[in-house]
């Protein structure tokens, strides 16, 4: 028998049983599997939701689960909270978690997604398939209204009354559509309480000031609407409001970048379909008098409680932001907001835009109206706050998830278990078999050299 004939039958009688040893390998793996039953889920709107599940193990006794949660944040990574659950280990178990919502913000129509980890006493973790849900306000009985961008939901008032609304969002997406030259990527839900009780009834701080909230990493606004007195007049600023927060997140997120809040709710000021007489009036008599707040104050927020500045501040945001798009058009607007959404800071982004610094901006719009050798303070004493609970109160409260709960982990990491780490281990052993192997044959052929001299 030549001897490349008896090397190549060495090394292929070699590559067989390290084969059929991980043949042998993968079914031994595969004979244990855990199942999930469908997740059976109780609403109760707005203090908790029950979720159960049977979960069966056909080999291993399972030891331990988690149940882990996030909200559908439509932008950025998602954060989810693990909770682990309580139960007696065996075979097949049945889990239950309660996700308490008594003590968040919680709006109505709040997405969710969820997934259960459990790990058997052989090691092996198993995470569920990840599912959706929607936390409805099961309380009433809900009319909706929508197409591919909104839907309005409403309940004890006539078929009219929502479609007012809808009629009022529609024409405000589309008008914004073109201001801020981009679609919705999402449909936005509009929520109607019809009191401030029901409002305040899963909001986890009580305001009697506050006539609405929107969540725009949701694309969620719930507006209370009260009775009939100046109805058209209140749902025709707000309406177009809210949505004018939603659009302006979508074109301008970055976790890096502080977009300036007087530009926000400038442009939703903007874009509501009533007049602003009495705001521009405000603006030119301060204009006049040498007491305009610098938008550079108005950059984080909008000042103390002092109604009377809070009320110049919202004036001057919407005057500004009505100079921008009336002296640059909706391009240099588009362009701007595309500046803020690659990164760049307010100095550098209006200089890309717009061709002028923030600072010589500012000059231009206080001459606008009225103000005479404007010079920007150098230091304004103004405490700051958000002005209004309408464009991201949940990044200032905290994500909405059990106060106890304190192990969330991030999003994108890859689960407990995975089918990955089975090839990973077959390969392993494949390449210490090889390894082995490849010491071995020099030997297997010096041997036989010397047998056949």
């Amino acid at each position: 028998m030549p001897r490349e004939f008896r090397i190549n039958l060495i090394i292929l009688l070699f590559t067989a049983l390290v084969l059929q040893s991980t043949a042998q390998i993968t079914p031994a793996l595969a004979q244990n599997s855990i199942s999930f039953s469908i997740t059976e889920v109780e609403n109760h709107f707005p203090d908790e939701m029950v979720f159960r599940v049977t979960v069966t193990s056909t080999g291993a006794d399972i030891l331990s689960a988690k149940f882990a949660f996030t909200n559908d944040n439509l932008y950025g990574s998602r954060s989810y909270t693990k909770d682990p659950i309580e139960f007696s280990p065996g075979p097949t178990v049945q889990l239950t978690y309660t996700m308490d919502t008594r003590d968040i913000t919680t709006p109505p129509m709040m997405s969710y997604l969820y997934h259960w980890e459990v790990e058997d006493a052989d090691g092996n973790k198993v995470q569920s398939e990840e599912v959706s849900i929607r936390y409805d306000d099961n309380r009433y009985d809900w009319q909706i209204l929508e197409n591919k961008d909104i839907s309005v939901w409403w309940h004890d008032r006539p078929e009219t009354f929502g479609q007012t609304i809808f009629d009022i969002a529609s024409e405000a997406v589309s008008f914004q559509q073109e201001l801020f030259q981009a679609d919705l990527d999402f449909q936005t839900r509009i929520v109607i309480s019809n009191t401030q009780e029901e409002f305040n009834s899963w909001r986890n701080v009580e305001h009697d000031w506050i006539g609405g909230q929107t969540f725009s990493n949701f694309g969620i606004t719930n507006q209370i609407v009260e009775g009939e007195y100046y109805l058209d007049t209140w749902l025709n600023g707000v309406i177009p409001h809210e949505i004018s927060h939603i659009f302006f997140n979508q074109v301008v997120y970055n976790r890096t970048v502080n977009v300036p809040v007087w530009l926000n709710e400038g442009l939703a000021q903007y874009n509501e379909f009533i007049t602003h007489e009495r705001e521009m009036g405000l603006v030119e008599t301060a204009a006049k008098g040498g007491s305009l707040v610098p938008l550079t104050a108005l950059e984080d927020g909008f000042g103390s409680y002092n109604v009377d500045r809070v009320y110049l501040s919202y004036a001057e945001a919407y005057s500004a932001a009505a100079y921008l798009v009336e002296t640059y058009g909706n391009e240099g607007l588009s362009a701007l907001l595309a500046a803020y959404k690659k990164g760049e800071p307010t100095d550098e982004a209006f200089q890309t835009a717009l061709g002028v610094s923030a600072d010589q901006f500012e000059i231009d719009w206080a001459g606008s109206v009225g103000a005479e050798n404007y010079l920007i303070p150098t230091a304004w004493a103004l405490p700051t706050f958000l002005p209004s609970p309408t464009t991201n109160i949940l990044t200032e409260q905290g994500t909405p998830v059990p106060p106890s709960v304190k192990n969330a982990e991030a999003s994108g990491k890859t689960p407990p278990f995975s089918p990955i780490l089975f090839p990973l281990g077959i390969i392993l052993v494949i390449i210490i078999c090889l390894a082995v192997g490849i010491g071995v044959i020099p030997l297997i052929y010096y041997f036989l050299r010397k047998n056949s001299s």
